[in-house]
């Protein structure tokens, strides 16, 4: 028969064994969660991807750089918040957000600063504007068409990033800004002449005379007026003088 004391190293005995037996699960466990962690953050685990909407200036794989990551893309390697610091950098980026989307998708949206007028620099190339006066870019010549350029006047020594203080130009920039986009669209190139009055050039069509550039604030409605009120129709003109309250025309005879 089984004495108290036996009784009692027995239960001792497993009492060790489970202790024993639970401190080695843990370390299995341990040891698991570490083995596993190290490599769901190893460069050579992939898991999820970036899908970029609003620009096609930056892909995927670069936005992964400008987070940490290399492809394939380990998003546990990620930092988002690296990547939208170095997006709002950029001059380009007027705007950028980033969200994730279950289970692994990496949503970045991004608004692009848009150019509007090309402006001859004093060291002879062309300053891209935004709206704003920002250098967007700096080219040899004008790469894209359907901005039109301004002439007859410089901005100095800009570079990418400067922002201009010009006050003509700006004045110019203003107007523009104000125009609709079917407007704008027709417009190829404006001419400051020595007596700082601008005259805009129409795609296909004749030059529009708008007089002081300090005074340009009001024309820009008077402009659009006109311009719906001839859109669509074959007007065959010299030029179009917008200088005073009522327009005038003066058609080719």
């Amino acid at each position: 028969m089984e004495t108290y004391r036996e009784r009692l190293k027995r239960d001792q005995r497993r009492k060790r064994n489970r202790d024993v037996l639970w401190l080695l699960g843990l370390f299995l466990l341990a040891g698991a969660l570490v083995g596993g962690w190290r490599y769901v953050y190893s460069p050579q685990f992939s898991f999820g991807t970036i899908a970029v909407h609003g620009s096609d200036h930056f892909s995927p794989g670069e936005l992964a750089r400008m987070g940490g990551a290399a492809q394939p893309l380990n998003l546990f390697r990620f930092s988002k918040g690296a990547m939208l610091t170095s997006l709002r950098g950029d001059v380009r980026v007027e705007k950028a957000e980033a969200s994730y989307r279950f289970p692994n998708v990496l949503h970045v949206y991004i608004t692009e600063r848009q150019p509007v007028l090309y402006v001859r620099t004093s060291y002879r190339n062309y300053a891209k504007l935004d709206a704003e006066g920002l250098v967007l870019d700096l080219t040899d010549g004008i790469k894209d068409a359907s901005v039109p350029r301004l002439a007859g006047k410089d901005c100095g020594n800009l570079f990418i990033g400067d922002r201009l203080q010009d006050q003509d130009i700006r004045d110019v920039l203003l107007f523009l800004h104000k125009l609709k986009a079917d407007a704008k669209e027709q417009i190829s190139e404006l001419r400051l002449d020595d007596e700082r009055k601008l005259t805009l050039q129409l795609r296909y069509g004749f030059p529009v005379m708008l007089g002081p550039v300090n005074e340009l604030a009001g024309k820009a409605e008077l402009f659009t007026t006109v311009f719906d009120e001839m859109k669509g129709k074959n007007v065959k003109a010299e030029y179009m003088d917008l200088q005073y309250s009522k327009p005038f025309i003066k058609l080719i005879k």
